[in-house]
């Protein structure tokens, strides 16, 4: 159901100029969470849900009634995938540690299985294995 959606959404979304972050269908809601360069406005929220809303009414994918959410990733939004350490390149991020330590700086994108960072003026690198959370801070 997850991907049957996706397919839907995902290519609206990218002719509105959006990228979708995340597509969940949970009990009778569905959730999407889009982004683009420059953030998402309220605005653009209300205008994709009536876009994707007439998308899924005219294919009818979901049987059951249910209800449509669209939202930004938020300012302090967790990172969730490896590819979202490239999608949020260039945003501050505070990083919690295997080994306990927290490292805040700015995301400068993934190399390989490494998240690039610069922490207080310095280039640095954490490997994926080495993070145990990642929110997005401001």
């Amino acid at each position: 159901m997850i991907a049957m959606l996706t397919d839907l959404v995902k290519p609206e979304l990218a002719m509105m100029g959006f990228e979708l972050i995340e597509l969940e269908y949970a009990g009778k809601t569905l959730r999407i969470v889009i982004d683009r360069p420059g953030g998402v406005s309220m605005d653009d929220c209300v205008s994709v849900t009536r876009r994707i809303g007439m998308v899924l009414d005219a294919s009818d994918p979901i049987s059951s009634s249910y209800r449509l959410e669209v939202s930004s990733p938020g300012l302090t939004r967790r990172i969730k995938a490896p590819w979202e350490y490239d999608h949020f390149s260039g945003r501050k991020v505070r990083v919690q540690t295997v080994s306990g330590s927290t490292v805040r700086g700015t995301i400068k994108g993934l190399d390989g299985d490494r998240v690039a960072l610069v922490v207080d003026g310095v280039e640095t690198s954490l490997g994926l294995d080495e993070i145990l959370k990642a929110n997005l801070d401001f």
